[in-house]
């Protein structure tokens, strides 16, 4: 077996170990990109305020839509629906491990085995790729470009380097300064080169105003409304803002002391491609401009980072490794990168969280399988559920109390609608017919689960009123 076919398969397994089915990185996993797919295939799902402020773009719904309905199809009533949709976007997020070896390889063959290695086991690689988010799948699809698209390559590889690229940009807005930063550092006045890469761009821009229009959107309307929305009504400050310095203390928080030696080879690297160099820097400025700030917004900048710094170890050995073996160099090299890897990933500094949210939607999925004729959420920490994402078909209920006083009201006029309800503990306005299963969680994510006996009659709700039924699809 070749070294190519080694660490692949590497990769590979440590992706497979680190998916956990009912672990979500943030809230917008299930509830922006998995509960919308969830609409999509079931009919059902909660409808973020994004999605009616029109800011998101339904490509990856309908992406995951696909081997959603598949597993629906093959195994009703089960969670292959959600297991086979997060591994398609995971096996999509896989790109850069065999991105990183096309990248190496310009330089040589050792460059190529060292940077695909490292991409293939360093610890944030290998986390943020087991999750749907636009992050990762973003930075798949930019270094994707970034391996085909080289000045003077062929035609075909320059329009599917194009539609990579402006995919990247679709799937992160954000993303869109960097990636036109770096394909200006890397074709500058080569017209004919920019010739190709617009069609491609076109292409994919196409793609992406079809999927729009057939949702009811004006093509690329969410990018205005995101910038609407998040810049001028500011209402991405709601969730917290951070100072410039947020995201140095995060990567110190993330890579510790392994962050000096990251950087050093990352400046060595950076001379093999000032364009990928271009695009981290010009991602982390418009990024230290956003006043909300989270780690997961600078994936590409730390993908790029470690790419250049990896590409980067090898030029520094290379020119200290005197007599010793080329074979021997790269293998030390590669082990040095996986032993910091792992010793980041089993401390708690990097706070990554490798089964973040994991209760709450085992909780969710608990209360599916009694079975339940159906489910309320209560107001608060609602979030940290999966939504209707891991219920499959059952009725999802979202319970609206301003106060004790108003959730009383609803719960009393409208009990008979569900049998379960998840709710933060120390709920007092629950009705006394109801009796608590079990709480798990820690913190701001601790939910309990509690249900009553008999059946349900769901037109309660649309008698009583008073209750936002939230299993319609008719936000599309």
């Amino acid at each position: 077996m070749t070294p190519f076919l080694v660490i692949a398969a590497i990769a590979i397994a440590l992706r497979i170990v680190a998916f956990a089915p009912f672990a979500i990185h943030h809230p917008d996993e299930a509830l922006q990109y998995l509960e919308q797919a969830h609409r999509l295939v079931f009919g059902t799902g909660l409808v973020p305020w994004e999605y009616r402020a029109g800011m998101r773009s339904w490509l990856v719904p309908v992406l995951l839509a696909g081997p959603m309905a598949l597993g629906k199809m093959l195994a009703p009533g089960s969670l292959l629906y959600l297991l086979l949709a997060r591994a398609f976007a995971a096996s999509l997020a896989f790109a850069p491990v065999i991105s990183a070896w096309a990248i190496g390889r310009r330089v040589s063959r050792a460059h190529a085995l060292v940077a695909m290695a490292v991409i293939a086991v360093w610890y944030e690689s290998v986390y943020f790729s087991v999750h749907v988010l636009t992050e990762p799948l973003a930075v798949a699809a930019f270094l994707s470009g970034a391996a085909i698209a080289v000045p003077g390559a062929s035609r075909r590889r320059l329009i599917a380097g194009g539609a990579l690229l402006m995919l990247a940009a679709i799937l992160r807005i954000q993303y869109a300064p960097a990636i036109a930063a770096f394909a200006l550092v890397a074709f500058g006045l080569r017209w004919r080169d920019w010739l190709w890469l617009a069609i491609g761009g076109l292409l994919a821009a196409a793609a992406s105003s079809a999927v729009d229009l057939a949702m009811g959107q004006w093509p690329f309307g969410w990018a205005w409304a995101n910038v609407e929305q998040n810049l001028i009504a500011n209402k991405a400050a709601q969730f917290g803002e951070f100072g410039v310095e947020a995201y140095a203390e995060m990567l110190w928080l993330h890579w510790q002391v392994a962050i000096v030696p990251i950087l050093w080879c990352a400046i060595l690297g950076a001379r093999r491609s000032p364009a990928l160099a271009t695009a981290a820097l010009v991602n982390l400025a418009v990024h230290l401009a956003i006043g909300h700030k989270e780690y997961r917004f600078i994936l590409l900048t730390g993908e790029i980072t470690i790419l250049l710094a990896a590409i980067g170890s090898v030029d520094l050995v290379e020119r200290l490794r005197g007599r010793v073996p080329v074979r021997t160099v790269i293998v030390a090299l590669v082990a040095s990168w996986g032993i910091a890897s792992a010793a980041l990933a089993a401390s708690d500094v990097a706070d990554l969280g490798w089964h973040r949210f994991e209760s709450g939607n085992r909780l969710a999925r608990e209360a599916a399988r009694r079975p339940a004729c159906g489910v309320a959420l209560v107001d608060g920490n609602y979030w940290a559920t999966g939504g209707q994402t891991y219920l499959d078909r059952i009725p999802l209920y979202y319970v609206l109390g301003r106060d004790a006083a108003a959730e009383r009201a609803q719960f009393a006029a409208t009990a008979q609608a569900y049998d379960a309800i998840i709710a933060a503990p120390g709920r007092s306005t629950i009705p006394a017919n109801y009796r608590r299963l079990g709480c798990s969680g820690e913190g701001g994510e601790r939910l309990c689960l509690a249900v009553r006996d008999g059946g349900c009659r769901h037109d309660a709700v649309s008698d009583a009123r008073l209750m936002q039924r939230m299993m319609e699809a008719n936000g599309r």
